[in-house]
């Protein structure tokens, strides 16, 4: 699977003008819904890693169009009815996102761009009063999950090939808007705030 995704990046038209890497930190909610439309669980966010690679075109001189892939940590702590419990996961897919470069300098971006991206877990563990469950057979969290949110980043460009910046990411599962009592089935969703810094290094545009 990773090395489909790898080389599924690689094959992206050539006319893509530069690639994106970053590195960073997700802090995840999970909000568990019932059949009742209530949340039976008290869980607090938990840090895990989040790494991501995209490649970036123009579409316009300001809008752009970017695509790639992530690897992500959704990790939380908490309890039910004083039942302490923590969830250890790891998630790999694909991401888009679309939207303008904000000029605020002669070197200086602010980067807005709605996102999408499509997750599947590859591995995961809960653990439940002082012993390890493989999620892998839980269907709440072994399907492919669909996310959308926002992304801001701040661009700095230190050279006509390389820039760095900083980035803030919210992101929701799509589940969280289908009331389970339709269903008959509970839901998890999956809400990940992520801070990041990267690199962004630009190939030279020929016309």
């Amino acid at each position: 699977m990773k090395k489909f995704l790898f080389f599924f990046l690689l094959s992206l038209p050539a006319y893509s003008q530069s690639y994106q890497v970053s590195v960073g930190s997700n802090l995840t909610s999970y909000l568990f819904v019932n059949s009742a439309s209530t949340n039976p669980a008290k869980m607090r966010p938990a840090s895990g890693m989040h790494l991501s690679i995209h490649r970036e075109k123009s579409l316009s001189n300001d809008f752009f169009f970017d695509l790639g892939i992530n690897y992500n940590q959704f990790n939380a702590v908490g309890d039910v009815q004083n039942i302490p419990m923590s969830y250890t996961t790891d998630f790999i897919g694909l991401g888009a996102g679309i939207g303008p470069h904000i000029k605020l300098g002669k070197t200086t971006y602010l980067v807005v761009k709605g996102r999408v991206s499509a997750v599947k877990m590859m591995n995961g563990n809960q653990m439940l009063l002082n012993r390890y469950i493989n999620l892998a057979e839980d269907e709440q969290f072994n399907s492919v999950r669909t996310m959308y949110g926002l992304s801001l980043e701040l661009r700095k460009q230190i050279n006509p090939q390389v820039s760095t910046f900083v980035s803030y990411q919210y992101m929701t599962s799509y589940k969280q808007f289908i009331e389970p009592n339709r269903t008959g089935k509970s839901t998890i969703n999956f809400i990940p705030t992520t801070f990041s810094i990267g690199l962004v290094l630009s190939k030279p545009t020929s016309l």
